[in-house]
């Protein structure tokens, strides 16, 4: 059974729209969703397929889906058109295909290229097909399992393998002698070669299922996002909600992520942004833009100038943790095609001599740029790292539009005080999860590929879709709201 959404916020006849309570718990998944679920977890969970049955068993995982969303599209048979389609995403992924004409490994190029727009098509695929609520819904249910399914995992490896987790693909004759290019396996291994360290019981930093602390630091904050928007419009149940977002607390603590706790905390400056903005009148929303980009500018005069300091608060080095010299040796290496780039390819393919030995650090290689905008440089250079950008911050502001658009937010009713509502809080959800995505980007490269990249097209989709022409998406509301809709001036309310 779909979960209908809300009528807008904007008085119909004199009365405001209401939500149904503990709407999550009183209504099932529907196919599509328990596929959306699937998929998210395939794609933010990747590792934990590729250490278990291998990348033939991962991309056969892949594929199912991938054809399951395309027949779900198909079926759907949406009225779209070219102008629908966000032409940033359409720009950005082009480009990168039209790079294979110049790049200096072409199968590689054309295969980053496929798997770039099959992900695009995947993310078309949930924008048209699920509700936003559907789609939030699905994206914390299944960021919800992750963080258990993580913390269980770790505290299994702490309790019965204390040395740590080697992956089982790991295991096979010859996979390690390959991956470390010799015959002597070093006792122990370098911590990149685990897919866990068992130190649950130490403190941390976990690395979960998908075996990357950084990655699920990012799945918690998620996971907290959304779980804490949703408590907040009363669509999880308390118990559940408070649960799940001491869960996800937990996993952010224990793998203690600097980008992440930056991130959050950039997201808690957007939640007091968004409550501001649907409040202010139009004219003293340009003041709050003014403060906003005078202290971002101001602020990062001070991060730049006082690194060591700051890093040294963080109990990080003012490298990052030797992401600066992954830096340097990208700036190398783009430097040869400033302009066009060397190519595309998303994540590094460690047999290309352009990258086997391009950033290893402390004897381990590491096969992306930590930072999603440098490595888009060097991949397809400055006219594709403009499009990237250009694509990133049309996203950006059109979920802003949305989260801050009174008329096409429901009103949420307070079950014992029905003269007590307020602004649903999960329309801006989307934006948050653009602003911790954009933060991520400057220390991961994640933003491109698998996860990151699903989340930017479908919010790139979507959020051009909601803008301009509403009623392509699916939707049960009211026939008056099928049009384009209003962004961030409301008639009723600004003169």
């Amino acid at each position: 059974m779909s979960l209908p959404e809300p009528r807008s916020a904007a008085p119909a006849n004199g009365d405001k729209a209401k939500w149904a309570r503990n709407a999550e718990i009183a209504t099932g998944f529907s196919p599509k969703m328990i596929l959306l679920v699937a998929t998210l977890i395939l794609v933010f969970a990747g590792d934990l397929f590729r250490y278990t049955v291998g990348w033939v068993g991962y991309g056969i995982l892949a594929a199912a889906i991938i054809t399951l969303t395309v027949i779900q599209l198909i079926r759907a048979r949406p009225p779209l058109r070219l102008a629908h389609f966000p032409s940033g995403l359409i720009a950005f992924v082009a480009w990168c295909a039209i790079s294979v004409l110049w790049s200096q490994y072409r199968l590689e190029t054309a295969a980053g290229s496929v798997v770039q727009i099959a992900t695009a098509v995947v993310a078309l695929s949930v924008a048209v097909t699920l509700t936003r609520m559907q789609f939030i819904r699905a994206l914390g249910f299944a960021m919800r399992l992750l963080v258990l399914a993580s913390l269980l995992f770790e505290l299994a490896a702490a309790i019965f393998a204390p040395r740590g987790v080697i992956p089982p693909t790991y295991l096979r004759p010859g996979v390690l002698e390959t991956l470390l290019a010799t015959e002597n396996i070093p006792d122990p291994l370098p911590i990149g070669y685990f897919w866990t360290r068992s130190d649950l019981f130490d403190g941390g930093p976990l690395q979960g299922i998908m075996g990357n602390r950084n990655l699920l630091a990012m799945v918690a904050l998620i996971a907290l996002i959304v779980t804490a928007a949703q408590l907040f419009d009363r669509l999880i149940g308390r118990v559940r909600g408070i649960f799940s977002i001491a869960l996800a607390t937990i996993a952010i603590l224990l793998t203690n992520s600097a980008t992440v706790y930056v991130a959050l905390a950039f997201v808690v400056f957007a939640a007091v942004l968004v409550v501001l903005g649907r409040r202010l009148r139009r004219r003293w929303r340009w003041v709050m833009y003014s403060v906003v980009g005078v202290g971002l500018v101001v602020g990062s005069y001070i991060a730049v100038a006082f690194n060591e300091q700051i890093f040294a608060l963080m109990n990080r080095s003012p490298d990052l943790t030797g992401r600066a010299d992954i830096w340097r040796a990208v700036f190398r290496l783009g430097a040869e095609s400033p302009v066009v780039g060397i190519g595309w390819i998303s994540y590094w393919a460690p047999w290309l001599p352009q990258f086997d030995d391009l950033a290893v650090i402390d004897g381990l290689p590491y096969h992306q740029a930590h930072n999603a905008f440098f490595d888009v440089w060097m991949q397809v250079g400055f006219i594709g790292l403009a499009l990237f950008i250009g694509l990133v911050f049309t996203t950006f502001i059109r979920t802003w539009w949305i989260a801050i658009n009174r008329p096409d937010t429901p009103m949420v009713t307070s079950p014992r005080n029905p003269s007590h509502s307020h602004l649903a809080g999960v329309t801006a959800v989307p934006f948050f999860l653009m602003v911790a995505l954009v933060v991520q980007g400057m220390t991961e490269s994640r933003l491109l590929i698998e996860g990151g990249w699903l989340l930017l097209s479908y919010f790139a989709i979507y959020s051009k879709l909601r803008v301009q022409d509403v009623s392509v998406l699916p939707r049960q509301t009211v026939p008056a709201r099928t049009g384009p809709i209003s962004v961030i001036v409301d008639p009723r309310r600004d003169p």
